[in-house]
Parts: C-alpha cells; sequence; structure tokens
C-alpha cells in the first residue's frame, strides 16, 4: 500500500496583494504526476485545503480539477478541513463523494469517521476543532486546552491495535524539539494551549498532520507535517517543500518528494545599480516572488519603477537606511536633554542610516577645510 500525504494547499491565497491560484495550479499538476510516476493508491490531505472560509471561486473550480484529475485515474483522496476552511462547505456533498472515492470529513463528529483499505489499513479522518467543539459534544468532561480535547475526542475512539492505523488532523503538534513556524501560519491562541503531545496519538501508527507549514517530523518519525506545497512568507525563504510517501507493509516507512514551484519565494538586497545588473538579474529566476532591501545611502528616484522592470514579481521593498534611522522613537523630553551636536547626530542616522562619515563630509562642506574625524 502506497499513499500521499500532505497538506497546508491554501488554494486561492494572496500574498501582498499577488494571486498565488496559476502556481498552486501547476504545483498540483506536478502532484498528479507525482501520482502517477509513484504508483500511489491513495492521497491524504491534512486540511486548510482553502485559503480562507469562503473560497474564491477560482480556488473551487482548481480543487474540482484536480480531484477530477486523481479520481479518473482511480485513486481515493481522504481530505480533513483545516482552520482556515469552513468545515461545512468542505463536506458538502460528503457522501456523494464518498461513492466516488473521496472522503471529506469537515467537523467534529462523536464517532470519528474511518475507512478500512483492504484488510490491513484504516484511515481515521479527525478534522480540526476547537476545544468548545469537544465540550459541546461531551459537557461532563472538563476540557480547558487542545490537549485535553483531543485526548477525549480519542478516548471515546475505539481502534483495532490489529490493523495499520493512520490518523488525518489538522493540529498544532509539539514534540521533544521545537516545531519550526513560519509568519504565513495563522496562530489559534496564546499561552500554548492550544499544543497538543505527540505522544497523545501513541495508538496511530502515522499521524497525518497539517498546520505548520515547514515539513518536519514531531517526536517520532511517523508523526509528521508534510508542509504546505509552496512557499507562503518570507519567513519561509529556506523551506525545502516536499510531499511524504508512505509505504505500508509490516512497517510504514516514510519518504520524501521535493516540490518546486515555478516561482521562488527569496529576499535579495545590496544596492539599486548593483541589483539590476545582467549577471545579478540572471543569476536566478528573476520572476520569483521578492523581498528586496536597498542599502543605497543618497535619495533614490523610483527605485520599485526601475527594479520591476527587471524584477516583475517584487512584493516588498524596502531601504536599508530608513530601517536602521526607525530603530528608536524620541519623546519631547529626551530631545530637550540632548545637546546640539546630539540632535544633529540624530538627523544624520534618519536622513543617512550612518553618523560618523556623514557628520565629517557635513562639517567639511560647512567650514571648507578638513575635520578630524572623531
Amino acid at each position: 500500500m502506497r499513499l500521499l500525504h500532505m497538506a497546508d494547499l491554501h488554494l486561492g491565497k494572496t500574498v501582498n496583494e499577488m494571486n498565488l491560484i496559476e502556481d498552486q495550479r501547476i504545483l498540483l499538476e506536478k502532484i498528479v504526476s507525482v501520482v502517477e510516476e509513484h504508483k500511489i493508491q491513495g492521497v491524504i490531505l491534512a486540511g486548510d485545503i482553502y485559503d480562507r472560509s469562503i473560497p474564491t471561486k477560482d480556488a473551487v473550480v482548481l480543487f474540482d480539477d484536480f480531484l477530477n484529475e486523481i479520481t479518473r485515474m482511480g485513486i481515493k483522496v481522504y481530505a480533513v478541513a483545516g482552520n482556515h476552511d469552513s468545515g461545512e462547505r468542505v463536506a458538502f456533498g460528503g457522501e456523494i463523494l464518498a461513492k466516488q472515492g473521496v472522503y471529506i470529513e469537515g467537523i467534529l463528529k462523536e464517532e470519528i469517521t474511518t475507512i478500512e483499505i483492504g484488510e490491513e489499513v484504516v484511515i481515521h479522518l479527525l478534522p480540526f476543532f476547537k476545544p468548545a467543539h469537544v465540550r459541546a459534544l461531551y459537557p461532563e468532561e472538563k476540557i480547558e486546552t487542545f490537549e485535553d480535547g483531543m485526548k477525549v475526542v480519542l478516548a471515546h475512539h475505539v481502534v483495532d491495535q490489529k490493523k495499520k492505523n493512520i490518523l488525518v488532523t489538522h493540529q498544532f503538534v509539539t514534540g521533544t524539539n521545537p516545531v519550526e513556524q513560519s509568519d504565513s501560519e495563522q496562530i489559534l491562541s496564546i499561552g500554548g494551549t492550544d499544543a497538543i503531545s505527540y505522544k497523545v496519538f501513541e495508538d496511530y501508527d502515522y499521524v497525518a498532520l497539517g498546520h505548520i507549514h515547514g515539513p518536519q517530523r514531531v517526536g517520532r518519525d511517523t508523526v509528521r507535517y508534510s508542509g504546505s506545497l509552496m512557499k507562503y512568507s518570507f519567513s519561509e525563504e529556506f523551506h525545502h517543500k516536499s510531499v511524504t510517501m508512505l509505504d505500508i507493509d509490516k512497517k510504514i516507512e516514510v519518504k520524501t518528494i521535493e516540490m518546486k514551484a515555478q516561482r521562488d519565494m527569496r529576499c535579495i538586497k545590496g544596492r539599486l545599480k548593483d541589483l539590476i545588473q545582467k549577471e545579478i538579474v540572471e543569476s536566478a529566476n528573476a520572476e520569483d516572488y521578492l523581498k528586496v532591501t536597498l542599502t543605497d545611502k543618497e535619495e533614490l528616484l523610483d527605485p520599485i519603477g526601475t527594479l520591476r522592470s527587471y524584477y516583475p514579481n517584487i512584493m516588498e521593498l524596502s531601504l536599508e537606511k530608513n530601517q536602521r534611522g526607525n530603530q528608536g522613537e524620541l519623546s519631547v523630553s529626551k530631545i530637550k536633554e540632548k545637546t546640539p551636536m546630539e540632535l544633529f547626530d540624530d538627523f544624520l542616522m534618519v536622513a543617512t542610516g550612518e553618523i560618523e562619515e556623514q557628520r565629517h563630509n557635513y562639517m567639511k562642506e560647512m567650514l571648507g577645510e578638513e575635520v578630524e574625524k572623531s
């Protein structure tokens, strides 16, 4: 038995006003190729199918196209809703879809949906939930945290230990080492109340997780985040995106398959005139989504316009001198305490990002003679 685990598609996502739907379409086409090449028998989607609870028309059409391609090949799909999804919308027509081999669970129920694959493997579908959802089902239980809720839900669910059990869920699960997070993930709560220990899942041979965008193991090799298919923030610049392949026999072997988007998301830094040099522009894909930091000290005329003629997909632009100059704010009382020279130095920092060299140049120009540097 061979399954493919992926999550956090976030179909329809927009980053810095740029719609990523075409990038996502190309990646899903690659997934179809991976399914064919590796003879995958089932695809697991561990939540956040869409980027918002009311998905865009393009996002719905794209997911529909993907499901049509997968089911046309005779491949089963096992999916749950994530915290970005509307469980009710995602699970609409669930009984009809199940007859076509597409199993989607959107809302927490007393009985966790299970699908048997042959005689040896059982898939358990557990969509994203909050503690309040569990309290509504089990009012007699004391449930304060996400881990409390998960323990109660799993305690009411019977698992046949003679079979290989795979749990599909979308939660913030932690292990012995800190989980690598990124800016594009939605923080669910504060104070760590959303964290669930991987030890809660001891009855399951593999736990297919969604929510964290960096692919990684959690506590043990068979509790894993597959991660998102593409980068959704510049904090993910150094992520190596992949999907996870499971070979299930007497034990479960885990492999990763690298996924490369047609456009990377990366950061570049330097002077404007250097960044537009041919060898720099051609050193990587100029169509990538970029965060640009300019180190120029002088004023620039329309730097974004100049850069976009070379790099059309710039998402963010900042000036290093402004970043340094805005590190601290001066109150009126502090201004009154400063000497004229100290105030002059503050002005130089805000205007140029430097003090020593600029002070020397200004004094030289005003006095018309060489001034000793302090």
